[in-house]
């Protein structure tokens, strides 16, 4: 049975920050897992029918860009979160104008390794605030659900009842910890950001320290990316107001997810004044 689960707002601003690290070293044939589970006994109402590989899908590994799309299978991990995230993105574009295989499809469907079929929401937008045209097909699991597990995600794109395209993803990530104790002072104008990395941070990865406005302070949205290998950031000149109401965390990045820290909410202070 197709689920259909959608993730709380609470990390919206982060999201269409990222930037995902894609394999293209993939190639040649992978079994399909579902073939796999039809053996065990395993059913859904919606099953895909397999093209013209007797049980073989093209391993695509994050990336023969056919068509120019782009799937994802990510984790997301907090204190207080534990889940995952689908999702298929079209190229970089500066208008909804621009030619998008994804646009006029009328589903995606992931098939996870347990051989359950999650349905993709369509979303086409332009943020008000960055600009960005976003492109693609996607859903978030529940806070309290369970990160990805290891194995094959078959990524099926509909028209009507039409299977028009299939593209497998492997997901091998081990769990990757999150950024703890953050803290924060003001410099002049300047907010040094500090905190306690993850073990696993590595080479490759990469941090970024966010800050946008809570309640009905002015819109602002603060967002650099600093190397793997540091625990503190400076982010100078920054647009906050005095007595303005902000959220603070740091998030690392890696190819398949990113782990972010609890939010920090603050009030920035006058010049001259601790932060917390």
């Amino acid at each position: 049975m197709i689920r259909k689960m959608l993730f709380p707002t609470a990390f919206a601003m982060l999201l269409f920050l990222a930037v995902a690290a894609c394999d293209d070293s993939g190639g040649g044939f992978r079994d399909d897992p579902r073939f796999a589970n039809q053996e065990n006994g395993s059913a859904s109402e919606k099953e895909p029918e397999p093209d013209s590989g007797a049980g073989k899908q093209h391993g695509r590994m994050h990336g023969d860009r056919t068509h120019g799309i782009w799937p994802q299978v990510w984790s997301q991990h907090a204190p207080s979160v534990r889940s995952w995230e689908y999702k298929v993105n079209c190229g970089d574009a500066v208008s909804h104008e621009q030619p998008c295989f994804l646009i006029d499809l009328t589903s995606v469907v992931v098939t996870t390794p347990a051989g359950v079929l999650i349905e993709l929401e369509k979303d086409f937008n332009t943020n008000d605030f960055s600009g960005e045209v976003t492109r693609r097909w996607v859903l978030y699991g529940p806070e309290d659900g369970n990160l990805p597990v290891k194995g094959d995600y078959v990524f099926s794109y509909w028209r009507a009842d039409e299977l028009v395209y299939e593209q497998v993803v492997p997901y091998d990530s081990d769990v990757i910890s999150y950024p703890t104790n953050v803290t924060w002072n003001r410099t002049a104008n300047d907010i040094e950001v500090r905190w306690a990395p993850p073990a696993e941070a590595a080479n490759g990865m990469h941090y970024k320290a966010i800050i946008w406005q809570v309640d009905d302070t002015p819109e602002v949205l603060i967002s650099e990316v600093f190397d793997w290998n540091v625990d503190t950031a400076v982010l100078r000149d920054v647009p906050m107001i005095e007595g303005g109401r902000y959220s603070l965390n740091v998030a690392l990045f890696f190819d398949d997810g990113y782990a972010y820290s609890d939010y920090i909410i603050f009030e920035w202070p006058a010049p001259n004044t601790a932060g917390n």
